[in-house]
């Protein structure tokens, strides 16, 4: 998914925040692009790539997350982040 774009708008959120926003996205039909902790373990993109597509599946209803983006109709989009503040 084509992650940046505008408008944008950065919240922060512990796990559960950022469990919270992926459920809603889905449940609203919304693009996502999911940020999991396996992503991130080698310090290398394309290592990082490979690791995260040969490493052990993600849980769907639970990934690791690290980060989320979520794209749609603003109110949808709204509704997904609510509760989540906005990154300092």
């Amino acid at each position: 998914m084509r992650l940046l774009g505008q408008p944008m708008m950065v919240y922060q959120a512990d796990n559960a925040g950022l469990l919270r926003a992926f459920r809603q996205g889905i449940e609203r039909e919304l693009m996502r692009a999911v940020y999991v902790r396996a992503m991130f373990s080698t310090g290398h993109d394309q290592a990082n790539r490979e690791v995260f597509r040969a490493g052990p599946a993600e849980p769907a209803d639970a990934p690791d997350l690290v980060g989320l983006a979520v794209r749609g109709a603003k109110k949808a989009v709204d509704k997904a982040v609510k509760g989540l503040s906005l990154h300092a």
